[in-house]
């Protein structure tokens, strides 16, 4: 169909591409990079020449809706923008650990996987909405990425395609976001056919495995201590792959990891590399240190507890081509809170009987357990009365089985800053990721560990490795969601539908460790070097500059010889969304 066909220039180098549709609509693409044009059955494709290879193996016949579902469960890079005569889609896919933002300038739509890249075209400022929801620990993914960081800046969530349709005239942009959740078949309960679906789940294991070994270059991993890191060690060790271990040590007596993480080299046989403490190396409450390598990025990165080690591993004289790490591998396997009411709600009949053993093992009331169970209010209700909550009350009640965890405002927030999270947006019409509270819970876990790995791979890398996490393969996260729930739990081992996978390639006794390695020693103990500094940082900001947090709360709370773990999760915060405004100014 030549009237759908893209018109205007390739964009042969990098720099922002310019493209033309009739009747009127152009869009320019701000990201870098080569990108490709083609047009398959009638949908035309702009995409980056990363996605190829996805475009490629689309179905023959195919509408632009139908091929942004399947680009949206890909993790390539980049935007993406679909076009088939009625309507225009722009896209990022969801595992790519990257946003889509967009805004309108004298008649042409911005698209980019950048915020600030926008926010320099438009010319506007750091969005205060933006910061004041980023210091509250805990808000549901469905508010906090909504909300773009620059001001006159639209933000998509993951899992959401903008949509623009044809009939546009001028600069009358009739765009608006679409849901296009992931969808995932569930299995029959007989024991061939769980059998069958872990067996596909072993399959993905080696298949994200051997896809980041065929990279080249030296291969690397993380060996924690724990059964993600492990796993990646074991399954390197049946691909045949030569890698080298590297181990983070901690610096407490009472977390055994260290000793694990020897056992798991050794049996391996991979040479290893020790490295300090994290807590000694981290710079969780350090607001004064630049990013490294220039890099600034999109949103203040929660994972400085470990940067000094991550910066150790991009310093070595030869650097990894490949660094495995262990990220996600909690959250795809292990129990989360909403289980019980996943398994009462796939099985009606039972829920009775699954209410009472919830509350007998929490030592809950039944007037308050069961309604909790029974509870059916939808995702974008519980996020509206949740919001609503947090205005009046300060933070929201506690409860399990609800769509997310409770959050609240940090002790130190100023009443301007409460005023701007009391509706950024109409919150009722948002629907979950899944149906299931659970998988909800599980992909909203996931996608925080990759944009995690995406900050760390561009901050980082630098060109020379790559941080990976099999867990965040679209493949292994499809595999595992298509297991029973039940499967998470079992009596005496921890990660029992991971140890049924890799059963016969790593010993049981790492699944059966009764406990887990803990590092809250570590942060009291960065925590308590930058105290004295942190009146200065924090009271004297940037952040307080805006007027978003109460000076003299927080210099209170500074001076309280004990601190609680709570305000340390309120400070790392609090120090991450410093230390990023202080590079974006």
């Amino acid at each position: 169909m030549t009237e759908t066909l893209i018109e205007g220039r390739r964009s042969e180098s990098s720099g922002p591409s310019s493209t033309r549709v009739p009747p009127g609509l152009e869009w320019r693409v701000l990201d870098e990079g080569r990108r490709e044009r083609t047009v398959r059955f009638g949908v035309a494709f702009d995409v980056p020449q990363a996605m190829r290879d996805a475009v490629a193996a689309l179905p023959d016949e195919v509408t632009a809706r139908r091929a942004a579902e399947e680009l949206a469960n890909t993790d390539g890079s980049g935007v993406a923008v679909l076009f088939d005569g009625a309507q225009t889609i722009a896209l990022v896919p969801a595992w790519s650990g990257q946003a889509l933002y967009w805004a309108v300038k004298d008649g042409v739509l911005l698209l980019s996987t950048s915020a600030r890249s926008i926010a320099k075209e438009i010319g506007t400022a750091v969005s205060r909405n933006f910061l004041a929801s980023f210091l509250v620990d805990g808000l549901p993914l469905g508010v906090a990425s909504r909300i773009a960081p620059w001001d006159g800046v639209q933000a998509l969530a993951p899992f959401e395609a903008l949509r623009v349709d044809r009939n546009l005239t001028g600069r009358d942009f009739k765009a608006r976001p679409i849901q296009i959740p992931p969808v995932f078949e569930r299995p029959g309960e007989s024991e061939e056919d769980v059998d069958n679906a872990v067996a596909a789940l072993r399959q993905a294991l080696f298949e994200a495995t051997f896809r980041w070994c065929e990279r080249g270059g030296p291969i690397s991993c993380d060996v924690s201590g724990g059964v993600d890191s492990a796993a990646n060690a074991y399954l390197l060790r049946a691909l045949h792959v030569h890698f080298d271990a590297t181990h983070a040590s901690s610096s407490s007596q009472y977390n055994l990891d260290d000793m694990w993480a020897k056992r798991i080299v050794n049996d391996v046989g991979a040479p290893a590399a020790f490295y300090p403490a994290i807590g000694s190396t981290g710079l969780t409450y350090d607001a004064s240190v630049p990013f490294p390598n220039g890099y600034i990025p999109e949103t203040p990165p929660m994972w400085c507890d470990s940067e000094g080690y991550a910066q150790a591993l991009a310093d070595r004289p030869r650097p990894a081509g490949v660094q495995f790490t262990g990220l996600g591998g909690d959250e795809l396997f292990a129990p989360l809170p909403a289980m019980e009411w996943s398994l009462a709600h796939q099985a009606p009949l039972r829920a009775p009987c699954l209410a009472v053993r919830y509350c007998l093992n929490r030592r809950l009331p039944l007037r308050r357990g069961i309604p909790s169970i029974a509870s059916k209010i939808e995702y974008g209700r519980w996020i509206d009365r949740s919001m609503r909550e947090l205005a009046s009350k300060g933070s929201t009640s506690k409860d399990d089985l609800s769509w997310s965890g409770e959050f609240a405002y940090p002790s130190y927030l100023s009443g301007e800053a409460k005023e701007l999270l009391h509706a950024p947006f109409d919150a009722g019409s948002l629907q979950p990721m899944n149906r299931d509270r659970t998988v909800h819970q599980v992909l909203e876990s996931l996608l925080g560990q990759a944009a995690i790995i995406r900050q760390v791979n561009d901050m980082l890398g630098r060109g020379r490795t790559t941080w990976a996490s099999i867990f965040v393969d679209p493949g292994v996260v499809r595999a595992a969601l298509a297991l029973p729930l039940k499967m998470r739990r079992h009596p005496f081992l921890n990660k029992p539908m991971l140890y049924r996978a890799m059963r016969g390639l790593m010993p049981r006794e790492i699944f059966a460790r009764a406990t887990k390695g803990e590092y809250s020693q570590d942060s009291y103990e960065t925590l308590y070097a930058r105290r004295k500094h942190l009146v200065g940082d924090l009271a004297d900001g940037a952040v307080a500059d805006l007027g978003l947090i109460d000076r003299e709360a927080l210099k209170t709370k500074l001076s309280m010889q004990a601190l609680s773990s709570e305000f340390l999760f309120e400070l790392k915060r609090l120090v991450a969304a410093e230390r990023w405004i202080r590079s974006v100014r």
